[in-house]
């Protein structure tokens, strides 16, 4: 099954067409960006042989710093766009990284291709659009690590090779098809989350236009909301009055590199007065996406090195208000149990609610737990229950229960502040979304009460993430469907919508596929994925995530035997004078 075929209407098949190519990047303009060999500030000219074709690529090094350049498309109509990339191995040092975007669009497209061969070119879909006679505008990525000094060559850049573009035309019935996907928000069941960090940290952004390209990969796609975040405990991702901001303003020795670019960039938001968050949520807006801000409400401290980010914060100014653990000692935790902790939430959330946000999203599946055995919790059980819960199994489910109600008052102190903003600022409902963890009796066990949630009304949405324990980045969730049917049974009859997250960041296309097929298939309308920054990267996976509210699609395939999604490009023969028939030296 080709990749067209997965990502465009059903309509579609590309075997049945033949895809113009552009593979002469020597007309990119302006040609004194050019060069015939590698030299910094040039794209280097490079012609290859592939088992089709003989053209010209364009190649930029981590050294280059190559200036933007524009590729004249002489075509007009509706095509499907791809770009033919290379990298040379497995590993950051060998991927691809290209800037794009149509001289039309606002907004660059970042496409990342890491895991190639050196002896193939991988297509790349990016979108589906009108041309007329466009150019396309090509930049590398550079990145300031040495702001004082714009020219230094600690200035790196990520690797490009681009071969060509395919241009692979739709015809009316495919256009009116797609148009016609387009409109509709039928399919738009896919929620994606940002965690609003981790591009300071590996890009350092510095424009406006660098925060909407985080965006930009959701246009067209079956995407109906964001989940950005807004704050970790007091340190919050927009200019507030009340809270920490990421510059770390406190130290001047970031321990990774990564913490001290992301510092950097909100330093200079800040002279700028550029503000990330309403710069996300007005982009996200234009392009008919929910923007729901989310905060971690376990992100008061953090162990060393990250322990800098909350300094000077509310966690150090008191040490009366952290958590107990059942031998009495203190956690390096704020405790929920305490109102005061509450209030300081609160706080921030309502400065959230200052902006036309449409949703608050509690993130609870990091650093649970929220409170433990705290002398409140500990001295209502014993009034309630004549013992202590220090004399009784830690799961005794009047203990869990009689816990939980503080979570439970909080949902509803979060409540009031989505219920005010919504009377103050907006014409619909700012819905509360919790994202929680992978099983009932995990959720109670650090304090979260489902069943009360959903039954008094606290929360709109619920996004169970997966289990904490022994969760890694290669972890997989929910393959057994017995683990989501409470899910299902809590939300079966409410208005409650449930989303649950697929891990690992990774998965295969034929995987996501089938998981979400499944899903679907239990009774499940909505999906979520967590750090989908960090799966939008427009390869084969991204390629069939973006499209997967197709339930439609999804249950054909499937019917139809589950096919292998085809990765399309080329086995490349030639490239400079070297025959790559012979294994590269080392």
């Amino acid at each position: 099954m080709g990749i067209y075929a997965a990502v465009l209407p059903a309509l579609l098949r590309a075997e049945d067409k033949a895809p113009v190519y552009i593979k002469d990047m020597g007309a990119c303009r302006p040609a004194s960006a050019l060069a015939n060999e590698s030299s910094r500030h040039h794209w280097a000219l490079l012609p290859y042989r592939t088992e089709r074709f003989e053209g010209t690529m364009v190649m930029a090094g981590h050294n280059t710093a190559a200036p933007e350049i524009r590729l004249p498309i002489p075509y007009s109509g509706w095509y499907a766009i791809s770009f033919g990339i290379r990298s040379y191995g497995d590993g950051p040092d060998f991927d691809t990284r290209l800037q794009v975007r149509l001289d039309s669009d606002s907004t660059f497209s970042l496409i990342s291709h890491s895991e190639g061969r050196s002896d193939r070119i991988d297509n790349y879909f990016w979108k589906a659009a009108r041309l007329d006679h466009n150019e396309i505008v090509i930049r590398q990525l550079t990145l300031q690590r040495v702001p004082e000094n714009p020219d230094s060559e600690g200035n790196t850049s990520a690797g490009v090779w681009l071969a060509y573009v395919e241009l692979l035309p739709l015809s009316g019935a495919e256009v009116r098809e797609l148009q016609t996907d387009r409109s509709t928000s039928r399919n738009r069941r896919l929620f994606a989350h940002n965690d609003a960090w981790s591009y300071t940290y590996e890009f350092r952004p510095t424009e406006e236009a660098d925060i909407r390209r985080e965006l930009e990969a959701y246009r067209d796609t079956d995407f109906s909301r964001i989940y950005w975040e807004a704050g970790a405990g007091d340190r919050m991702y927009y200019p507030t009055r009340f809270g920490l901001m990421p510059s770390d303003d406190t130290t001047n020795d970031e321990f990774r590199v990564g913490d001290r670019l992301a510092a950097e960039t909100w330093r200079i938001w800040h002279k700028k007065n550029i503000d990330p968050f309403r710069t996300a949520l007005e982009h996200a807006h234009s392009m008919g996406l929910e923007f729901h801000a989310t905060y971690r409400v376990a992100g008061f401290h953090f162990p060393v090195p990250e322990n800098v980010w909350n300094k000077g914060g509310f966690y150090d100014h008191h040490p009366e208000l952290r958590g107990t653990d059942r031998d009495g000692n203190r956690t390096p935790r704020l405790s929920y149990a305490y109102p005061e902790v509450r209030k300081e939430v609160i706080q921030f959330l309502t400065e959230m609610t200052g902006y036309p946000i449409d949703g608050l999203c509690l993130a609870y599946n990091r650093r649970p737990p929220l409170l433990e055995y705290e002398p409140p919790v500990v001295e209502s059980f014993k009034a309630k229950y004549g013992v202590s819960p220090l004399s009784i199994d830690d799961r005794d489910r009047r203990w869990l229960k009689h816990r939980a109600e503080v979570l439970t008052e909080f949902m509803h102190e979060v409540r009031a502040v989505a219920r005010h903003a919504t009377e103050q600022h907006s014409s619909r409902p700012v819905e509360i979304t919790a994202i929680v963890l992978g099983s009932e009796e995990e959720n109670l066990y650090n304090g979260i009460d489902l069943r009360a949630w959903v039954q008094e009304g606290v929360v709109d949405t619920i996004v169970p993430y997966t289990s904490v324990a022994g969760l890694t980045s290669s972890s997989t969730s929910w393959t057994n469907p017995e683990a989501v049917k409470f899910f299902l049974e809590v939300v079966k009859g409410t208005h409650v919508k449930l989303a649950l997250n697929l891990m690992p960041r990774r998965i295969a296309p034929e995987e996501y596929r089938k998981r979400a097929h499944m899903l679907y298939e239990m009774g499940l309308e909505n999906l979520f994925f967590w750090d989908t920054n960090a799966r939008d990267d427009f390869g084969p996976s991204w390629s069939v995530l973006r499209r997967l509210g197709h339930r439609d699609e999804l249950a054909e395939w499937v019917q139809k035997g589950s096919a292998t999604i085809e990765q399309p490009g080329q086995k490349l023969y030639k490239l400079g004078d070297w025959d790559l028939h012979y294994v590269t030296p080392g």
